[in-house]
């Protein structure tokens, strides 16, 4: 062997060393790093929005308007969720990019904490909906139960959030005993000296892996999926059946029920003859109310459909170990698409919390004028 190729032989060895002292790592590209930090502004304008909306909920809590605690404590989720993603993926960003070493120390100071409070806040977010869904059905209802009404009465409201929160807090517990930050004190690279890694236990537990893939996947994907679809389409079902019934009244009149944030006003159809059977009517048929309503149920829904159907496939990658998320090149490093497809996953959950003051002004005319009384007011203080 010549002292050429021994060189080369004690270089990869060398090499291979280092990367047994250091954390695994993810590279930034520009592209990659320019997507973040666009992620992360959404983000930030995703909080600012949810607190918009709560401050208009919460000044909205008179004898004669609707209950609002389902949506204020859903913008607070959105707003957790926005500001979680700033922490994790922003800071990251910014981290590994830029190279900023203070920022590294405190980057992996809240790193599990605030994982875990991520997990917490998507967990509880589709319940919420669910919540919320679940009042429009009693509003909508002609017949309600004494049990029904203790459920959606104030007090039950309140019993219902807490109960919730604790069941997810409960459930989602487990991870913050399941992951640890790792150090690498010998690696060469500071920025490869720590990382988050699952414990022992939690690797061998086959109790675990069975509890946090397939019942967590089950109570965060499937269940909350059924039930929204399910419930939105028997509200659209009895918006459309009521609208059609009032066309036949010989002076309609407006109906407007109690959960007019979540559900808008209804309408009489004046221009459709079509009669409720086993199939909806056409939309052209129906209220601008209730294509409102139809629109707000397809887009939440499908937005959660999106986020968690991707959810599910990083998911179900990651825990088979896939060949297809790890570099070709380096093992240590993760591949391309695992790196692409796991941003794309964090940004649509994100996203899909950013945009709800969008969805709530687009398809709902009562919120659309809170928050143009809300600019108003804050115009008419500042020019006084």
């Amino acid at each position: 062997m010549n002292l050429t190729a021994l060189d080369e032989l004690v270089e990869l060895r060398a090499m291979a060393e280092a990367e047994l002292l250091c954390a695994h790592y993810e590279t930034y590209t520009p592209v990659r790093f320019v997507l973040i930090m666009v992620a992360t502004v959404i983000a930030s304008l995703g909080t600012i929005g949810n607190i918009l909306l709560l401050i208009v909920f919460s000044a909205k809590q008179i004898s004669n308007t609707p209950a609002t605690l389902y949506p204020s404590v859903l913008a607070c989720l959105d707003f957790a969720i926005c500001f979680e993603y700033i922490l994790l993926f922003g800071v990251d960003a910014l981290v590994s990019y830029l190279k900023i070493e203070s920022l590294f120390s405190l980057y992996y100071v809240y790193i599990v904490p605030a994982y875990v409070m991520a997990r917490i806040t998507q967990l509880a977010i589709p319940y919420m909906l669910i919540f919320a869904t679940l009042e429009r059905l009693f509003w909508t209802s002609k017949n309600k139960s004494n049990l029904l009404k203790a459920f959606h009465s104030t007090t039950g409201r309140h019993i219902t959030v807490i109960v919730s929160l604790i069941m997810c807090i409960l459930l989602r517990s487990p991870s913050a005993f399941a992951i640890r930050v790792d150090e690498y004190p010998k690696c060469p690279d500071f920025f490869r000296t720590k990382t988050t890694n699952p414990r022992e236990w939690a690797l061998e537990s086959q109790l675990y892996h069975f509890f946090d893939f397939q019942v967590m996947t089950i109570a965060q994907t499937l269940v909350p999926f059924v039930l929204l679809v399910g419930l939105n389409l028997i509200i659209v079902r009895r918006m459309c059946s009521d609208s059609v019934q009032k066309e036949k009244l010989p002076e309609p009149t407006e109906v407007c029920f109690k959960e007019d944030r979540l559900l808008t006003q209804i309408t009489p159809v004046h221009k459709s003859s079509t009669t409720i059977g086993l199939s909806f009517p056409p939309l052209k048929s129906m209220s601008p109310a209730v294509r409102s309503a139809v629109f707000t149920m397809a887009a939440i829904v499908t937005s959660y459909l999106i986020s968690n159907i991707l959810h599910l496939s990083l998911t179900v990658l990651e825990r088979s170990g896939h060949q297809i998320l790890k570099s070709e090149e380096d093992p240590q490093m993760s591949s391309t698409f695992h790196t692409f497809f796991s941003d794309l996953v964090s940004f649509v959950y994100m996203f899909t919390s950013a945009i709800r003051i969008v969805i709530y002004y687009l398809c709902n005319p009562k919120i659309r004028g809170d928050l143009i009384d809300f600019f108003a007011n804050r115009k008419n203080a500042v020019y006084l």
